[in-house]
């Protein structure tokens, strides 16, 4: 059968004027409140979740969750009726609200859920006592989950923490609030085989949410920063640090510890990572900056190739030039200055094909030489002239044979 909900209209709603954490909670009697809304209440009767719904607004208003039931207590109030009372709830921003409703026989009912409400807590907390502790009985229930749920990673876990930071339902107050209280968790990346360093996080998980969803998740970077604030009270907690992470959008956060050890362990192993990070960007860095010089390197050997051919080309050219110059020169001495240029030149070119042809003819013979010693091949011309026999008419089977046994030893 589905559970039963207990509703409850016109019931008004209070919060401490300040938010104290769990002074707030053990010591309501001298509270200030400050009254928030009037609406509907709403308990479920399963888990005795509290959903609060403002009345006068638009259909659209959803119903807002302020945590489950854990307790109540009766305010004394002017009125002989007690209608008022100070709820406990699990609700990580404001464990504490006041209910007031509007008749006593509602505040009855409300009592009796709030009963069951803390017997179903008490039961809860009995059977989870033996599985909360270790044999050195000092790991909390949050631990064991966060180690069962990171096995493989070996997470590091400092308990007895709260985290404050700015109120997310208040948009444009940068009141300081308590966002939970449980443990502080760094996380190493996985084993990797690459090498690469990977990423070290940061994260909160709080005692109520447990390790579905952790309030607050970082990613250890070289920006982020942590800075130990000075105790000013002596009854607050051993330690707390001030933690800043500009790159992450997440605002400046406060963590505390109940343990100066713990802190002291907290702070070392967070700034061994963070200065690991630190180290693996300047590594990327250098990398990334002497693999841009290899590149610029190799552009420049090309382009010292290039330009020296290019030079090589362009004194080819002048001395080209200079020796036309002076061939012409030279003939036109020897005819005694007499003439138009163009014949010499002419003549100039007619000597350079001349001088090509010659070039041509003995570098194919040194050519037929070197292949001939390394290769043990023919020359082409030798061959050609054993074929040229059969032009003589005479027998040419013999002298084919003869030509070829002299070419082939």
């Amino acid at each position: 059968p589905p559970a039963p909900r207990f509703t409850f209209s016109g019931v008004d709603v209070g919060l401490p004027a300040k938010v104290t954490g769990s002074e707030a909670e053990e010591e309501w009697q001298e509270v200030d409140w400050v009254t928030w809304s009037t609406g509907e209440l709403t308990i479920d009767g399963d888990s005795y979740l509290l959903s609060f719904k403002p009345s006068g607004g638009a259909g659209s208003v959803k119903a807002k969750p302020l945590g489950s039931l854990i307790r109540a207590g009766a305010v004394a109030t002017q009125d002989e009726e007690q209608r008022t009372f100070a709820v406990t709830t699990s609700d990580s921003l404001h464990r504490l609200y006041r209910f007031t409703f509007q008749s006593s026989r509602n505040a009855s009912d409300f009592e009796r859920v709030a009963a069951l409400a803390e017997s179903a807590q008490s039961s809860r907390d009995t059977t989870e006592a033996p599985d909360s502790r270790t044999a050195s009985g000092n790991i909390s229930a949050l631990e064991v989950q966060i180690q069962e749920t990171f096995a493989s990673r070996w997470p590091l876990i400092f308990g007895g923490s709260e985290l404050y930071g700015c109120d997310p339902k208040a948009e444009h107050d940068g009141s300081e609030v308590l966002l939970g209280r449980g443990d502080a968790v760094l996380l190493d990346p996985p084993e990797d085989s690459s090498g690469r360093v990977g990423a070290y996080e940061l994260l909160f998980y709080g005692e109520d949410e447990g390790v579905r969803e952790p309030i607050k998740h970082f990613q250890i970077g070289p920006r982020m920063t942590l800075k130990r604030q000075e105790q000013e009270d002596e009854d607050g907690p051993a330690a707390s640090f001030e933690i800043a992470t500009p790159l992450q959008g997440l605002g400046v956060l406060t963590i505390t510890f109940d343990n100066a050890d713990t802190a002291g362990a907290f702070s070392r192993d967070f700034r061994v990572r963070q200065r690991l990070m630190d180290v693996s960007l300047k590594t990327a860095k250098h990398g990334r900056a002497a693999e841009e010089l290899r590149s610029e390197l190799q552009g420049l050997k090309g382009q010292r190739l290039i330009s020296r051919l290019w030079r090589l080309a362009c004194v080819f050219v002048v001395f080209s030039v200079i020796a036309v110059a002076v061939r012409v020169a030279v003939l036109h001495r020897q005819n005694g200055g007499a003439g138009p240029l163009m014949p010499y030149l002419h003549k100039v070119a007619a000597e350079a094909r001349s001088l090509s042809n010659v070039l041509h003819a003995r570098l194919l013979t040194v050519g037929s030489k070197v292949c001939e010693a390394a290769f043990k091949s023919v020359a082409a011309a030798d061959v050609r002239r054993c074929t040229m026999l059969a032009e003589t008419g005479q027998p040419t089977v013999q002298q084919l044979t003869h030509c070829l046994e002299v070419l082939l030893p």
